[in-house]
């Protein structure tokens, strides 16, 4: 069934309300009560059909993982903790090793992370947003700060480069429109994804330049004159609890890490390798300090399934967010925007058009993969036929699906970010916004000039 403009109210209704509201479990439920709405206006069947949304989320094998991985990374996140592991650390790299020296550096420090950690999207912002928190928080960097890094970092990385998680997937698309050579055209795109490009290095040269602006500048100044930094980390004087140390932290993640780089290699599963390696992780870290007789094996336990349990908010969110996806599937959300550009043709203004567009669909869907599947058969026959560059036409549709990756709030990777970096969703939504418009403005004027000479 077709139901035209109907099909964007919820993804609308979850995005206005979340930014009203600034309550994301208020702006999703209602998203979901008035999509059921819409499929079936009767009232029993509006809540049943909700209850049965947020049910059907744990038969998918993939939303299932990562809410596994928000969970285990909860626990041994905790753990790190509880053990001064994030002190310890902290305390090594700033005092004892001046490997960060300054606020820039902080900030610096966490973009080369999220450049170097870009297999996958999802793996990447967890680890990223994980390592750099301690660091940012001693230089008084607010979470919303840190999560902007992170977030306009990571996911675009793993867009860029040709052997991350991204780059089979959309040359798969490619392919199935019987265009020779899909790799080299997909690797070709990359050079013509100007928003991914713009988002990493505009991160690095706002960072060396001081730039701050919109709601960012103003959250900024409020966290520095309301948070003292550690002093007594960046002095050097760090007093642990117990015995934290740096390998309370190093270890765990590099065990973590290894895990699921090795497990994506070898099985191109990056969602299992992470579980495992988050399990190794922490086992590693209960024994660990059992055997220095920190704590003993039943409380680092306990700790563990606390902080587990303090992810049970963000676990929450994601549900919502998976059912809200699943139930725009059926009310063809995706197919209805991307048939907006159709009746928008001009081949000068097609790339410019095509980006916007699927930054629109992104953006009321949350979903960057779902929006690649969604226009990449649709529009590349289109450029086909009006003689337009493949590789280009394939960058502006990465990049307008990374766009909504980083400005909608019902977006995975923006949850999980969220949760990494310990930011508000709402806040950061607003905070990143100003730059991820800037951004994709740039994009688009590009993709105008581009229109007219290529």
């Amino acid at each position: 069934m077709n139901y035209g403009i109907y099909s964007i109210l919820p993804s609308l209704a979850a995005i206005v309300l979340a930014l009203v509201t600034k309550n994301v479990f208020i702006a999703l439920f209602i998203a979901l009560i008035l999509g059921n709405f819409i499929l079936n206006p009767n009232l029993v069947s509006v809540l049943v059909g909700t209850k049965d949304m947020m049910v059907d989320v744990f038969s998918s094998h993939s939303s299932t993982s990562i809410i596994f991985i928000l969970l285990m990374l909860g626990g041994l996140f905790y753990l790190i903790e509880k053990a001064g592991g994030l002190k310890g650390f902290t305390h090594f790299m700033i005092a004892r090793r001046s490997v960060v020296k300054s606020r820039v550096g902080a900030e610096l420090f966490t973009w080369l992370i999220g450049v170097l950690m870009f297999l996958d999207g999802t793996m990447s912002v967890m680890i990223t947003g994980a390592i750099a928190r301690p660091f940012t928080k001693a230089f008084k960097i607010s979470p919303e700060k840190t999560a902007w890094i992170v977030h306009s970092t990571a996911t675009p990385m793993s867009i860029l480069i040709p052997i991350a998680a991204y780059g089979p997937y959309i040359a798969s698309f490619i392919e199935a429109q019987g265009i020779a050579d899909p790799t080299s055209v997909m690797v070709r795109s990359i050079g013509f994804n100007f928003y991914c490009i713009m988002a990493v290095v505009g991160v690095a040269v706002f960072t060396l330049l001081h730039i701050e602006y919109g709601p960012m500048k103003k959250v900024e100044e409020a966290y520095k004159n309301e948070n003292d930094a550690d002093e007594s980390v960046l002095a050097g004087e760090v007093e642990h609890p117990g015995t934290g140390k740096a390998r309370y932290l190093v270890v765990p993640l590099a065990i973590m890490i290894g895990f699921a780089l090795v497990y994506f290699f070898t099985a191109g599963d990056s969602e299992t390798g992470l579980i495992l390696g988050i399990f190794f992780g922490s086992l590693y870290l209960m024994l660990d300090l059992a055997i220095q007789k920190v704590m003993k094996f039943g409380e680092t336990l306990d700790i563990f399934f606390q902080g587990c349990g303090s992810m049970t908010g963000i676990v929450a969110i994601m549900v919502f967010a998976y059912a809200l996806s699943n139930l725009l599937g059926e009310l063809g959300t995706a197919e209805f925007l991307s048939g907006v550009l159709v009746q928008l043709i001009s081949p000068t203004v097609f790339t410019a058009l095509a980006f916007i567009v699927t930054c629109l669909l992104s953006f009321s869907t949350g979903t960057s993969a779902g929006s690649i599947a969604i226009m990449m058969p649709v529009l590349l026959p289109m450029a086909l036929s009006l003689n337009v560059s493949i590789p280009l036409i394939t960058g502006a549709i990465a990049g307008g699906a990374v766009f909504g990756d980083h400005t909608s709030p019902i977006s995975d990777t923006t949850v999980m970010t969220c949760s990494s970096c310990d930011c508000d969703v709402v806040s950061h939504v607003k905070t990143q916004l100003p730059y991820a418009l800037t951004f994709a403005a740039i994009a688009v004027v590009i993709y105008l000039v581009l229109g007219f000479v290529m």
